[in-house]
Parts: C-alpha cells; sequence; structure tokens
C-alpha cells in the first residue's frame, strides 16, 4: 500500500479536473499524477532513496505539493516545515531526522545553508519554488511515469513535526496507511464533494492544512486553493473573493483579525457555505460575532499533529459555541489521567483518543513516546470536560493549570472573558511563584485604542465575571503574545518572561 497511490487512485475518473489552484493557475489531477511522477524521479536524481528523510522548506505551491507527494511514492519519508523556521530549530530538525535532501526556496536559503552547516553538512540542500530552480529544472526532463515503491502500510510515509507550544520540536511519525481515513471528516461532517473548493488560510506544513486540503481534498476529488503569501486579513480576503471556495478553514486568532480588520463585509465571505476552526478554543463570543457578520457559523473542532484528523467536532445542525463538539468520525476518545486510568464522573480529565491515523511514536524520543501512545490510545494533554448533552469543552493544557490561594484557575477561562472586551485583541495568563513560593497571576493582553481606558474596562469586566482567585494579580499591555505560526499560543514563552 502506497499513501500516493492511495489518494490518486481514482485518477483515470478526474483527469481534467482541477486538483488545486494557485495563483492564475489550475492544476488539474492529469498534471499532478505526471507532476508528481517527475517529482519523485528528481528526488532519486538529487540522491534521495526510500525510507530515507527529505525536508521541505516551501510555501504552499504545487511544486510542493506534487514533491511531499513525490516522496512517498518513492518510499521515502516526507516532513514539511514552516519556512520561517530559526536556524537554530532547523538544525535541530536536520540533526534528530537524519535528513538526506532539503528542498528550500530563495527566501529560505540562508536558513538552510547556516542550519546545514551547524550540524556538519550531511544534507544536501537544492533549489526549488521557482521555474528556473534547480529542482524543476529537473523535474522538467524527467519522465511523466515512476513506479511505486513496493510500500506496505506500517511503512514509514510522512512525519509532522509539532508546533512548538511546549519548546523544543518533535516528529510524530505517521506511516502510509494513514492517508486512508481523509474522507471522514470532510465528507461525513463537512459534505464535501467533487464539486467543493477548500480553502486553509493554515499552511501545508501543519497537520490541519495537511490533513484538509491535501488528503481530503484527493481522497474526494475536490479542489483545493494553495496561497503561498502570508495569511494576513488582507490576503485572506483576496484569495475568498477570487477563489470563492465553499469550505474555509482556519484559525480563532486569523478570525478574530478579519473581523477586526473589517474585510468580511460584502457577499464573497457569506458564499461560503462552512467555516471551520482548530487549533484553539473558539470562544463563544467570537463564535457570535462571526456569525452576525456573515451569517455562516463556524464549526469547532480539535485534532493534533499526532493524529492529523479531528478528534471532535461540531457539525451542521449539532453546535454548542463554545464547545469541541462530539467525537469525530473515525474517532473513539474518552477522559483519562495521565497514566490513562478514567476519572470520576463529572470531573475533567486528559483527552485520550484512539483513531486509525494515529502516529506510532515521537521520532528519537522514547521517554515521550511512552507517555503519549499506550495501547492504540494516545493522550492529547488537552483537558477536558463533557457536559449533559456529550459535548466535549476544552480547559486548556493540563499542565497550564495554576493553583492560586489552594484552587485551580483555567488560563483558558480567563483569556476567554477577558477576550469578550471591548479593545482586547489577544490575551494569554502565566503564573509564577513569588519569593514565598505562592503563585501569582500575569494577564499579558494586546490593546486596541486608549490604553488606560481598556484596562479600566477589562479589571471591571473580570472583577464582575470571575471568582476572585481567578482575577489575575497583574495585567501587561504588549504588541503581540508569542504564538506558532499555526496560530497557537506560546505560553512557555510568557512563562520565561514572567519569571
Amino acid at each position: 500500500m502506497n499513501a500516493t497511490d492511495f489518494l490518486l487512485a481514482s485518477t483515470a475518473d478526474r483527469v481534467g479536473r482541477p486538483a488545486f489552484l494557485w495563483r492564475d493557475r489550475t492544476l488539474t489531477y492529469g498534471t499532478l499524477e505526471a507532476e508528481t511522477a517527475r517529482a519523485a524521479h528528481a528526488l532519486a536524481l538529487f540522491g534521495l532513496r526510500a525510507g530515507e528523510r527529505v525536508l521541505f522548506l516551501l510555501k504552499d505551491t504545487p511544486t510542493l505539493v506534487c514533491a511531499y507527494l513525490g516522496a512517498m511514492k518513492m518510499g521515502a519519508v516526507a516532513v514539511a516545515l514552516n519556512p520561517r523556521l530559526t536556524a537554530e530549530d532547523l538544525a535541530h530538525v536536520a540533526a534528530d531526522s537524519g535528513a538526506r535532501l532539503v528542498l528550500c526556496d530563495q527566501d529560505s536559503r540562508a536558513v538552510a545553508e547556516a542550519a546545514i552547516s551547524a550540524v556538519g553538512g550531511a544534507a544536501r540542500i537544492v533549489m526549488a519554488g521557482a521555474p528556473d530552480a534547480p529542482f524543476e529544472t529537473a523535474m522538467s526532463s524527467q519522465p511523466v511515469h515512476h513506479d511505486s515503491a513496493p510500500t506496505v502500510e506500517g511503512d514509514m510515509a510522512f512525519w509532522v513535526y509539532t508546533s512548538g507550544t511546549t519548546g523544543r520540536l518533535k516528529a510524530a511519525v505517521h506511516r502510509h496507511r494513514d492517508v486512508m481515513a481523509s474522507d471522514l471528516y470532510p465528507r461525513e461532517i463537512l459534505g464535501v464533494g467533487p464539486n467543493d473548493i477548500l480553502y486553509a488560510t493554515s499552511k501545508l506544513f501543519f497537520a490541519y492544512a495537511l490533513g484538509t486540503i491535501l488528503f481530503g481534498t484527493l481522497r474526494l476529488s475536490a479542489a483545493a486553493v494553495l496561497n503561498d503569501a502570508p495569511s494576513d486579513p488582507t490576503t485572506v480576503a483576496a484569495v475568498v473573493a477570487r477563489h470563492r471556495p465553499t469550505i474555509m478553514f482556519s484559525v480563532p486568532t486569523l478570525y478574530r483579525g478579519l473581523l477586526a480588520a473589517g474585510v468580511t463585509e460584502g457577499t464573497a465571505f457569506r458564499r461560503v457555505r462552512h467555516y471551520v476552526s482548530a487549533g484553539e478554543r473558539l470562544s463563544p463570543a467570537l463564535y457570535d460575532q462571526w456569525l452576525a457578520r456573515t451569517g455562516v457559523s463556524i464549526l469547532d473542532g480539535m485534532g493534533a499533529s499526532e493524529t492529523i484528523y479531528m478528534l471532535l467536532t461540531n457539525g451542521a445542525g449539532r453546535i454548542r459555541p463554545g464547545a469541541s463538539g462530539l467525537p469525530a468520525p473515525g474517532a473513539e476518545v474518552k477522559l483519562a489521567d495521565a497514566v490513562g486510568n478514567p476519572v470520576a464522573v463529572g470531573e475533567p480529565g486528559i483527552l485520550w483518543a484512539r483513531i486509525e491515523s494515529c502516529a506510532t511514536h515521537y521520532w528519537n524520543q522514547p521517554a515521550a513516546s511512552s507517555r503519549a501512545f499506550r495501547d492504540g490510545w494516545f493522550a492529547t494533554g488537552d483537558l477536558y470536560r463533557v457536559d449533559a448533552d456529550g459535548f466535549w469543552h476544552h480547559e486548556g493544557r493540563a499542565d497550564d493549570l495554576l493553583k492560586v490561594a489552594g484552587q485551580w484557575v483555567s488560563p483558558t477561562e480567563v483569556e476567554e472573558v477577558a477576550l469578550s472586551v471591548a479593545g482586547v485583541r489577544d490575551a494569554a495568563l502565566v503564573g509564577r511563584a513569588d519569593e514565598n513560593g505562592l503563585v501569582r497571576t500575569t494577564l499579558y493582553v494586546v490593546l486596541m485604542g486608549d490604553v488606560d481606558e481598556a484596562l479600566a474596562a477589562l479589571r471591571a469586566v473580570l472583577a464582575e465575571r470571575l471568582m476572585p482567585h481567578k482575577v489575575p494579580r497583574e495585567f501587561r499591555a504588549v504588541d503581540a503574545v508569542p504564538r506558532t505560526a499555526t496560530g497557537k499560543l506560546q505560553r512557555y514563552k510568557l512563562r520565561e518572561v514572567a519569571a
């Protein structure tokens, strides 16, 4: 079983149909199959062999898609990375993965060269991402057919490096079989079919986009939009107006930014059939604001780099604002403690999941692997509670909870209240121990307008809506709170600042 063959299995029935839309170019399924074969040949030409890792430091373009699929087709392991990685992080990934090849564009060349030099230069750097780049030049002269490697479903096919919300990146190891369930969520929850156009504001190095607009699109013979520009509100609005997606995948931070920028007015955003949110919790206030502005609900859900697809999701006709939803198609979930033991009824616990697409382990991380992967179950590290109707509510990361005055405080609860206040663009709560060992909390906020007025309004709302021990002791106005490229809060960085 080969993942690329599985995703392109029905190409004969859709040769002329659009697979990917990029700028003013349409990549049909027939062209995609041919270019994927060319890419597989070109990767081998540059020295890549079955089982070896290839790192992609490329923007979302047809080259990235074809090279990624080509790597799996030839039996290598595809690893898409954030093109904006620092040299230090890339050096770590290169050493950790033992990569043989790095494909990068001109914008990431200097970082790639510095990183590979720092780890001894074992990986070969090949320029790509432009018509006259060495990789594209090599592709152009290769055959349009490539016999797939004789892989089996348990062989490694692709890795996803976690987004770094808690520190050093680590690789979730995925197999060829992990693409097989890619149609369940988009078909059963979103009703995706051949006439749909999917668009993710997140990039393909993020599992959220990889599972939906690459794997899901191909399985369901749909089309997807590729955008190689940064996903700021202006660019996203232009993509929506130009390509008219029927399904859009994004994150709360960007949905909030789109509203603040005022770009959702008009008909373009009202034509989208479904909006999907993941990456972090979608607040009820943001849900209501988006619905009022566009007339379309956001379907919040929860997935992970380790599972690729959604574990929990809201769906049309079964939406509970503020909740991650119900178990997603193909996912089995439970609440348990850190070692997998059931928690008492009504008590919050860690979300454990079992799904066919789950990674087998973390590469070079035996201790972390043994904690997270047990008897077919994966411990997400996310704290949840389940309401009387079976909807799952995110309570934050299990290691983010703070004990203040002997009572537990969930940072996400405080942040959600803060984000409901006019003038608050973003918020993050952290705690630190004072000289007496007592935990004191600090709320970092990004404010709009007059800072003093916004802070006064914020203090008043928090005092009114939260128990006294949950109200932050300190407030710090900042230009931005640290987030990963996928929009997830890097709370550990703020802890370092607070300390």
